[in-house]
């Protein structure tokens, strides 16, 4: 079964005939083209992409021998796009698993019998122009190893699916067509270092393209930037390298070179270098030097050789940095001996410098800086791990959009257009190693024969994308035990690189060893071990009083304290971020963290009912899976955002205002960026009274400093308060100028302040002069008049009918209600905790039994019936008081008292369906998106309307969503403005759906949902939080102030038909 001669079973063979690793440029004929640095333009770039010739083998034995030599034909073969992974086009499985490898753990063998192998052909064409240069062949990455001929002759093998594998192809071309073939494996031995929990795909997944270089060249180059000690000045430094392919001999120039002939081929050839600002500007004069000066460099016997072997002060430089991206470029240019010009290129160059000071404060340019980040994978809905360029470009935005300023490249290298556009836009970027052994653990870090392939994806990513500004820290991998391997990744790279930190959560201690326990909590979160070669102490999913415990731990260990991933957000999920940023905010210590994770890892499918839907682990028969564990983002797989990122957009704003005095209109504001003032703002304010806008106006422009607080005061009139309104004032900042990533007017940061305004008047009750008649059966209680008509059943003690003026109000008894389809978070917590007394709640409201019924019509204008009863199981007592007044307006009083042992509580409130007619929502509530107790900073009280299908986000694993706290009233109407209206004695939850609960709690997913013709409404007095610090263990479970124990509860609402104008209406004044 496993093979012991194959170089794809090798751990010490990664690659055959691969160059070097080296930044990202491009070669260019001008200088005009190399400062545009759009590589398309250049004659010298050739693009492989589009559609190859396919054909697609379950086993290495079946693969072709021969398909590569010239005359094989495949023109019955498939055709594939490339980039793509084959899976998303019809060849073999998806496999989704989280830490398990889909083959059998034999490292570093693989099953022969259950390896497919792909095989790729094309042809192209070389332009005339590319004579005399050197041709380089670049795969942008393929999962998960190949090789490669031209020709018919072999070129060369590359592993690492998320690196560039590039050859020097040009002695392998001919005139007129080439054709080039590719033997893909989806195994091999560097599948068991990518084990990340993502979709298992296969394929040539990145670019391929062609460039023709120089014979001699610049064949790689770093470049650094040192600020002096007061951030003013900058030395630029450059170090490059060359390669010189004269007379068919190749040599790179690395190291001594003084005693070869080939120096003086090369002997007056130069190296130009300039650096020119944003808006073209000359900012550096041109630097000239010859390359004999880097081809003779000789290495010491000790110590290493300066790094700046080209060196500039550059005065006074805009720095780089996330709040203010600013990019310089650097032109390179190669000329020969006679002066001509043979090469030109260009990098984009920020002028940044991080550091991590005795404080344990991370800082950029001398400014400490929280890192407010998410986790991104590569994810395409339609495409995989493929994705365009602009997915990324969508992914920025939105990352920028919702205030954060960071991105973990979970968990291997991205593709360099990505790190492109985080320089441009400012994002902060953890590089992540494309290492991760997480079924094996630490085994292969501890084994000598893997320190090669260690070494060789921590060096090639340093290597390829050293010249990135946004590029802050280096990460070693993930989850992947700990060893000697990573030990010396760490060394290498902290030597190759010192201007940047490096990272790696799994140097920490092992959580299951009594000797690491911590004194403070039972888990790894305090454990004193994490080695020096790791410059921050790294957390996955502490709680929020865990991270404060480790932040106070100063006793052994002083170094920043980050949250590589926390707030899982699974499902409906990421309660209590903003108690995470509380204590990250509170010390200095306090790094940040990357949220897990940013978007869904869905793969749109259609069902056999012609709904769409995302697919995830075992949709597509994928053994072994990890099922919907793929669906943490915070935004969809189609990139919509979810109700979790506003929370997140909220807390993390980088501006807060804090109320001295709101009935003043007295505020304090404090500039939380890092790098700019807050001249960039518009700031407006609107006084709101019951959701609508009373008053507004502009305030003066602030130009608050990093940092500092500043006061000021919006000049609001005096307002008359009007009996039973609430009064609010929002204050908004909207961007005053278009940015890349939003236009001007977007609002980056909001608060809302309540008004304490009371009117001296108090709210009548009301009166009806319309009369009631009562009359009863065995079975029920009736209360009619020419506007309602309400049914009461003795038995189950509920409304059961309830009309106005014929109008349907309800159609189905509005019953009591303890139960909201399960959560993921839910799902994990009981499980784990062997919680599942809590499901005894979902068919409590069924076993409500009937004690007593009164009716009290002494008032034939309003009636009040009152039941009493009680719930076995859980324990509960419930009395309903329905008061009808003769107008139909009816009044739902509850007063509920729950024994202190039964289990936590999923909700309280009563439950109804209505007609999807009435699908036109309006409330005076919390939103726009739902809101939960542990996830509703991001909400505002406002007055919305939307659609009952649409207005609600609904999760991919149907569960409960759309809740709203802090209602007033919500209305549902129909087209003619007819329907209900319901307001709460005091804030309720509500929320409306078009499916039910029991279907919503069956479905797997949202194709299973199953039309009809009502929507159900929840009308609740509390609902317990969403939970989510990870969705796994107890920590799924909400905090316990956001969870519902056993009391007294007591709350009421009031149902009002709407049969003519809801305008006609006022809830605020609605009391009897």
């Amino acid at each position: 079964m496993f093979g012991q001669n194959n170089i794809w079973e090798d751990p010490n063979i990664n690659q055959i005939n691969r160059l070097p690793a080296k930044a990202t440029f491009y070669s260019y004929e001008n200088v005009n083209l190399a400062k545009a640095n759009r590589r398309e333009d250049s004659k010298y770039f050739k693009s492989l992409n589009g559609d190859w010739k396919f054909n697609w083998v379950a086993t290495p034995n079946e693969a072709f021998n021969t398909f590569q030599n010239t005359d094989f034909d495949v023109s019955k073969w498939a055709t594939i796009d490339v980039p793509s992974n084959w899976e998303m086009r019809g060849f073999g499985k998806a496999i989704y698993t989280n830490t398990t490898n889909p083959f059998f753990n034999n490292a570093p063998f693989i099953n022969h019998n259950d390896n497919p192998v792909g095989h790729y052909v094309k042809s192209f064409n070389i332009d005339e122009t590319w004579q005399n240069r050197d041709v380089i062949l670049h795969f942008g990455g393929v999962s998960s190893a190949f090789y490669v001929w031209v020709n018919g002759a072999f070129v060369g093998y590359s592993e690492d699916t998320r690196l560039p594998s590039e050859f020097d192809i040009t002695k392998h071309l001919k005139k007129g067509a080439n054709k080039i073939a590719v033997k893909v494996y989806r195994w091999c031995d560097g599948s068991y270092l990518e084990d990340q929990d993502t979709w298992r795909m296969s394929g040539i997944e990145r670019e391929v393209y062609l460039q023709a270089v120089p014979k001699v060249r610049l064949s790689d180059f770093t470049v650094r930037t040192d600020f002096d000690e007061n951030y003013q000045d900058a030395l630029l430094q450059i170090r490059p390298k060359f390669t010189v392919n004269i007379e068919d001999k190749f040599i790179e120039k690395v190291g001594h070179f003084s005693n070869t002939p080939l120096q003086t081929v090369v002997d007056n050839w130069t190296l130009t270098t300039q650096l020119i600002d944003a808006e073209g500007n000359k900012v550096t004069p041109e630097k000239t030097q010859p390359l004999k000066t880097f081809l003779g460099e000789k290495y010491p016997a000790r110590d290493n050789v300066y790094f700046g072997i080209i060196e500039t002060v550059v005065k006074n430089p805009k720095p780089w940095s996330a709040d203010a991206p600013y990019l310089y470029t650097l032109l390179l240019t190669v000329k020969d001996n006679n002066g001509k010009a043979i090469e030109y290129t260009s990098t984009k160059v920020g002028f940044r410098e991080v550091e991590i000071d005795d404080k344990g404060r991370f800082l950029v340019n001398g400014n400490p800086v929280k890192l407010i980040g998410v986790n991104r994978h590569d994810h395409s809905m339609i495409n995989g791990k493929t994705v365009t360029k602009a997915d990324m470009e969508k992914d920025v935005q939105l990352i920028k959009k919702f205030n954060f300023n960071a991105v973990r490249t979970s968990h291997y290298p991205n593709n360099p257009y990505f790190y492109e556009l985080c320089d441009k836009y400012g994002l902060y970027v953890m590089d992540e190693a494309n290492i991760e052994s997480h079924a094996l653990g630490g085994k292969l870090s501890n084994n000598a024969s893997w320190a090669n392939a260690f070494l060789e994806r921590g060096i090639r990513m340093v290597e390829r994308d050293k010249n990135h500004p946004s590029i802050v820290i280096w990460s070693l991998g993930n989850e992947s035990g700990t060893g000697p391997n990573h030990a010396a990744m760490a060394s290498w790279i902290k030597d190759l690189d010192p201007t940047r930190y490096v990272h790696y959560e799994g140097a920490q201690g092992d959580p299951t060893d009594p000797r690491y326990k911590s004194s403070f909590w039972p888990s790894h979160v305090g454990n004193p071990t994490d080695p020096k070669w790791v410059d921050m102490l790294s957390r996955m999913y502490p709680q929020p009083n865990e991270l404060e415990s480790l932040i106070n731990n100063t006793s052994f260990d002083k170094r920043p304290v980050l949250m590589c991933e926390y707030a899982h957000a699974m499902g409906n999920s990421l309660g209590n971020y903003k108690t995470y940023w509380n204590v990250v905010h509170k010390y200095d210590r306090a790094m940040g963290g990357f949220i897990w994770d940013f978007i869904d890892q869905g793969i749109l499918q259609t069902a056999e009912n012609g709904k769409d839907f995302f697919a995830y682990g075992g949709d597509f028969g994928d053994v072994p899976n990890d099922g919907s564990f793929c669906l943490n983002g915070i935004v969809a797989a189609d990139r919509t955002p979810k109700p979790e990122i506003y929370e997140a957009k909220k807390v993390n704003q980088p501006v807060v205002i804090s109320e001295v005095n709101a009935l003043k209109g007295e505020f304090e504001i404090l500039n939380r960026h890092h790098a700019s003032s807050l001249t960039k703002y518009n700031l407006v304010w609107e006084l709101l009274e019951n959701g609508k806008s009373i008053q507004s106006g502009k305030l003066e422009t602030l130009n608050t400093k990093p940092y500092q607080k500043e006061s000021f005061k919006v000049n609001f009139k005096k307002v008359s308060a009007k009996v039973g309104s609430h009064y609010a004032i929002n204050i908004k900042g909207l961007l005053k100028e278009n940015t890349l990533w939003e236009r001007a007017g977007y609002v980056v940061f909001q608060e809302q302040f309540a008004l304490n305004l009371s009117s001296k008047e108090t709210i009548a009750s009301m009166q009806s002069k319309e009369k009631l008649a009562v009359s009863e059966t065995a079975k029920t209680i009736s209360v009619r008049n020419e506007l309602v008509e309400l049914i009461v059943d003795k038995t189950t003690g509920y409304i059961s009918s309830y009309n106005s003026k014929g109008i349907k109000l309800i159609e189905t008894p509005l019953k009591l209600n303890f139960w909201r389809a399960q959560t993921e978070n839910e799902a994990a917590y009981r499980r784990s905790m062997k919680k599942t007394n809590e499901l005894d709640w979902k068919t409590a409201a069924n076993q409500f039994k009937v004690q007593k019924i009164k009716v009290d019509a002494s008032n034939t204008s309003q009636i009040s019936i009152t039941v009493k009863g009680e719930i076995l199981n859980p324990k509960t007592a419930v009395t309903l008081n329905y008061i009808i007044l003769g107008n139909g307006y009816v009044k739902v009083a509850q007063a509920i008292s729950i024994d202190k042992n039964v289990p936590d509580v999923p909700k309280i409130g009563m439950q109804f369906d209505i007609a999807n007619q009435y699908k036109t929502v309006e409330y005076f509530g919390k939103g726009p998106q739902a809101n939960y107790q542990d996830r509703n900073s991001g909400a505002f009280l406002g007055l919305y309307k939307g659609d009952a299908f649409t207005m609600s986000y609904g999760y991919v694993v149907p569960e409960e969503y759309g809740n709203h706290m802090d209602t007033r009233w919500f209305s549902l109407l129909n087209s003619s403005s007819q329907g209900v209206l319901v307001k709460g004695e005091n804030p309720i939850n509500f929320s409306v759906s078009p499916y039910s609960t029991k279907n919503i709690d069956a479905a797997t997913h949202t194709h299973q949902l199953e039309d009809r013709t009502v929507l159900t409404v929840n009308v609740d007095l509390i609902q317990q939080g969403v939970g989510g610090d990870n969705t796994w263990s107890f920590k799924a479970e909400p905090h316990q102030e956001f969870k519902i124990k056993g009391g007294n509860y007591n709350y009421a609402f009031y149902l009002v038909p709407v049969t003519d104008s809801l305008n006609k209406i006022a809830p605020e004044t609605i009391k009897f």
